[in-house]
């Protein structure tokens, strides 16, 4: 009877070791997928998404392929919901009489600006913290309150201007549940929140906060934030965008690859063993 070295060395041996090493996802990889020439090129690969590829070539190719999925699939829909107009829930609740919302309505019209519970604050109608838990109420999920602002590391937050478009900053990390409240100024974009949990490879629990709360993360953000980012204005071809991901990963050394579409984005995140992460964001590529 004959056994394999498999079958005889215990998991530590550095051949099980080599056994683990992950192979090239590259159909067109030229490399031979040998023990020995994984473990070679163990340092020069990088992660993209669940695929391991194992040199810049092999990695351009992956990239391609993932840009044109994200290109053919198209944004993330938003669930279709049937909300009550915020003027409204506060009617309901006896928070406001019909003649002040139709005063806070008749001046919003006037204005051509602003929403109508920032209207009722301007007015001394309501408070800032009935507008929120209207909105709450309105979005179907909780209010989010906390005393101080909660530093969270680089990894659970995202660029400036994804908060700025969604209204939407990390408010909370449960690590034992791996869940990341999200804490939104208005309304809670589903499509963002998929997005998310994509991304940071975490679930995503939507919050209502207030101007104040959301003011306080905001500067606590901006000061402590552990990452770069880079947004790209012009359109590139996917061939532009894929040199340009591949020379920063070159430049930071980087061993993982996150790429998501955010509406007509493409938010891509660079993962180094050591140093800070960076995060690109470009506009939609055309795929050539």
């Amino acid at each position: 009877m004959s056994l394999s070295l498999r079958a005889v060395l215990p998991e530590s041996s550095p051949i099980a070791a080599l056994q683990s090493l992950p192979v090239c996802a590259s159909p067109c990889c030229p490399r031979p997928a040998t023990l020995w020439q994984r473990w070679w090129a163990r340092h020069e690969g990088i992660w993209l998404s669940e695929h391991w590829y194992c040199s810049p070539d092999c990695f351009h190719a992956g990239l391609y392929r993932r840009l044109e999925q994200e290109a053919l699939a198209g944004p993330r829909a938003a669930a279709p919901t049937s909300r009550l107009p915020l003027g409204l829930v506060l009617l309901s609740q006896g928070d406001i009489t019909p003649e002040q919302l139709r005063q806070a309505l008749y001046r919003q019209r006037q204005e051509r600006s602003g929403k109508i519970g920032e209207w009722l604050v301007k007015m001394g109608t309501i408070t800032e913290q009935q507008v929120t838990g209207a909105l709450a109420m309105q979005q179907g999920c909780a209010v989010f309150t906390i005393q101080e602002p909660q530093w969270l590391a680089g990894k659970l937050q995202w660029p400036e201007s994804l908060s700025r478009r969604y209204r939407a900053l990390p408010v909370f990390h449960d690590r034992a549940q791996s869940l990341l409240y999200v804490g939104h100024l208005d309304q809670v974009d589903h499509s963002f929140l998929f997005c998310i949990e994509q991304m940071l490879r975490c679930r995503t629990q939507p919050c209502i906060v207030s101007a104040e709360t959301y003011g306080r993360q905001w500067e606590l953000s901006a000061r402590e934030f552990e990452a770069e980012s880079i947004d790209i204005p012009d359109t590139q071809s996917s061939m532009e965008v894929i040199r340009t991901i591949g020379n920063y990963a070159q430049q930071t050394r980087a061993e993982r690859c996150s790429i998501v579409r955010c509406a007509d984005r493409l938010w891509t995140r660079l993962e180094p063993a050591r140093g800070i992460q960076l995060d690109l964001l470009f506009r939609l590529p055309t795929v050539v």
